[in-house]
């Protein structure tokens, strides 16, 4: 097999399995399964950026043309790797490189204290997307907003709150002596603003709770009001670009602000048509880290999420309110 015809193969998995990525996920996917010898599906997932259902596809069309088989995971047939080397790929040896952000013994047991306060915590409303975040997730965002200067003296908006990333934010401040200006949390599950209130009370910090609906326009008092904005939102593109237009529509006019979202993997298509909207609403990216936060859940992304850092250009073109039939994953899909 010649490198074209091994490239004409690859291309028509890609139609096959309607992959967004073409060609190049294909190879990626092929590669990352070359170097883990036997690979679950939702490695492979993590390791690509793919959804875990495209992934699955993928596979299939591969297992058609004997290019890989299941064997307590997906492994290269013999013509599979010789595909792979008519491509020039033979990497199996090299090890991985990984730039992760690690966490503190001191910061550790936060997160248990973190557990022991939110055991009591409401279930996740799939209905609104809501996928709980792990306890240490919860605190290498928080450390990830320290580092960016998003912490001390700040006003902090929080659009919703199902991960409890509010309650990280009060035990690192409070442990490490920080000033918080104003923490406030909006969200449309009071089951969530309840549980919130009852744990701050307990830790005699004050958080601002706000019941609001971002389906509809915000209030006029909650406008330019804050100098940053957290935001785990809904999955789709709609969802996205609905709840960061929110957060930027709070952030300072007079000192710009920053943006931290956490978004799953999105087909090019999708992310394109997201960063444009990112754009529109003159947010500036500043950085995007892959596979930051990890959720108990959420098995159609593999478990995990981009962290994404935005800065306030000053330049602001909110988009309008969006149909709630748009946002919600699950509203979508009926």
């Amino acid at each position: 097999m010649n490198k074209s015809e091994a490239e004409d193969i690859l291309i028509q998995v890609s139609k096959d399995s309607r992959l967004q990525e073409g060609y190049q996920g294909v190879r990626l996917i092929m590669r990352e399964i070359l170097r883990g010898e036997t690979v679950p599906i939702h490695d492979i997932s993590r390791a690509t950026g793919i959804p875990v259902p495209v992934v699955s596809a993928t596979r299939r069309e591969l297992e058609k043309r004997k290019l890989l088989s299941r064997k307590g995971g997906a492994i290269l047939t013999d013509t599979g790797i010789k595909l792979l080397n008519s491509i020039g790929i033979f990497d199996t040896e090299i090890p991985d490189f990984n730039c992760q952000y690690e966490i503190s013994d001191t910061v550790t047991k936060l997160a248990s204290q973190f557990d022991e306060l939110t055991g009591q915590r409401p279930s996740p409303d799939y209905s609104l997307d809501q996928s709980h975040a792990t306890s240490l997730t919860c605190f290498k965002r928080v450390m990830y907003f320290h580092q960016s200067d998003s912490i001390e003296g700040r006003d902090i908006a929080i659009l919703g709150d199902d991960d409890l990333t509010s309650l990280a934010i009060v035990l690192f401040a409070t442990r490490f002596g920080l000033k918080i200006n104003s923490l406030t949390v909006f969200d449309i599950d009071e089951r969530i603003l309840n549980f919130i209130e009852s744990v701050s009370f307990k830790l005699n910090f004050q958080i601002g709770l706000k019941k609001i609906d971002f389906i509809g326009e915000i209030p006029p008092c909650y406008k330019s009001t804050q100098d940053v904005f957290i935001t785990d939102p809904p999955y789709t593109v709609e969802g996205l670009t609905r709840f960061i237009s929110v957060g930027a529509e709070m952030l300072k006019e007079r000192t710009n602000g920053l943006g931290f979202v956490s978004f799953s993997n999105l087909i090019p298509v999708e992310n394109a048509r997201l960063f444009r909207n990112i754009a529109s609403m003159g947010l500036s990216p500043q950085e995007i880290i892959p596979s930051f936060n990890e959720y108990v859940g959420a098995q159609k992304h593999a478990g995990i999420s981009r962290m994404g850092k935005f800065f306030s250009s000053g330049y602001l073109e909110p988009t309008n309110p969006t149909s709630r039939n748009l946002i919600y994953t699950n509203s979508k899909e009926t």
